[in-house]
């Protein structure tokens, strides 16, 4: 007497082509590659013969969980990928009727315990990676939110600092210890957060014309006190005048977050250079500091989201050169470091200008 088992092992191909045909082109596009397509499945046919053997329990469900990860990395629909798990029942038992193979009650429970663990399996390990992601974006982009936040109320704080160290602030006046409780405690709130969250925003462009250098000037008085405070001479320098057509939303937090990153780790009584040229419809804008260069082979870390390389690591929460990538990035453009060992670095900064189509996928 031929067995269930004995014949799908026989036609393991003739089971997977017929799986094939079911799910290409209805479940999956026609298009996809045949190994991406069939990728774990050939191991599960295995494990449902060999549970109908009986020489392994038919609950086995690593394979299923690499599948439903492999799945989700894919794009597939977690519908899809229940469906694709009775597709495999339906083509067995198919094999089985052309082969003429009698389908026992005990051969029909095994092959049922095999698809709904390999479904819940699965679905189990697509469920949770594709939340975990979905949670890792949404912690990701309220760090950058809470980043950008923080730094204009830096700004605020030390100019609350700067009138009252000049007397034009009378400190023992209500107005004034209620403004300055509220100020702390928001940055206080705001550190909080960065704290338990982590990085990433998707963005979307909304191109606009403006001059190049109210931006630059933008950058550079946000950071004025700053460098005050420690001395630092800032230098623009400018090939002209040019409008440029950007996301000047995220313009502005790029090049206020790389020049504020270049006054933080400058050394004392040094000198921050912002130096940009437009041509060709391309603007390259450089900022150069006085950090005195980076450690060797560290220079790929500098945009990575929390870490900060350099005497000032202690401070902050190294987003700030992880949010001007991202802004360049999304106009098209690269961000780059050229380390000056002894000396500092000069972040170099490229990208499309004009016209605005050029900036809209």
């Amino acid at each position: 007497m031929t067995h269930l088992a004995d014949v799908l092992d026989a036609r393991r191909a003739v089971v997977m082509q017929r799986w094939l045909d079911e799910v290409r082109g209805t479940l999956h596009p026609e298009s996809m590659p045949r190994v991406e397509l069939v990728d774990h499945l050939p191991s599960f046919l295995a494990q449902v013969i060999g549970a109908l053997r009986l020489e392994y329990p038919a609950d086995g469900v690593e394979i299923a969980e690499e599948h439903g990860l492999q799945r989700l990395a894919l794009g597939f629909s977690l519908d899809a990928v229940v469906r694709e798990y009775g597709a495999m029942r339906t083509a067995m038992l198919a094999v089985a009727v052309e082969a003429g193979v009698a389908v026992t009650t005990t051969d029909y429970q095994v092959i049922f315990d095999c698809v709904v663990n390999g479904i819940a399996g699965a679905v189990s390990e697509y469920s949770r990676q594709r939340d975990a992601e979905m949670a890792r974006q949404a912690s990701e982009h309220f760090a950058f939110v809470a980043h950008e936040l923080r730094n204009p109320l830096s700004s605020v704080v030390l100019a609350l600092d700067a009138l009252h160290d000049s007397g034009h602030l009378d400190a023992t006046m209500r107005p004034v210890k209620v403004l300055e409780r509220g100020l702390h405690n928001m940055r206080d709130l705001i550190d909080h957060s960065l704290r338990v969250a982590r990085v990433g925003s998707g963005v979307d462009l909304m191109p606009a014309p403006i001059q190049l250098r109210a931006l630059l000037q933008e950058a550079e008085a946000a950071v004025a006190l700053d460098a005050d405070a420690k001395d630092i001479k800032l230098e623009l320098v400018l090939d002209g005048e040019h409008e440029v057509v950007v996301d000047v939303r995220l313009l502005r937090s790029a090049l206020s977050n790389l020049v504020r990153n270049a006054v933080k780790f400058s050394h004392r009584a040094g000198t921050v250079s912002v130096r940009a040229k437009v041509a060709a419809g391309r603007a390259t804008i450089e900022i150069e500091d006085a950090c005195g260069g980076l450690p060797d082979g560290e220079t790929d870390k500098v945009f990575s989201p929390f870490v900060q390389l350099g005497p000032q690591a202690s401070s902050g929460f190294g987003l700030g050169l992880a949010i001007a990538r991202q802004a360049v990035d999304a106009h098209g453009g690269t961000l780059r470091v050229q380390n000056l060992p002894t000396r500092g670095c000069i972040f170099v900064l490229d990208l499309p200008v004009a016209p605005a189509a050029a900036l809209v996928s």
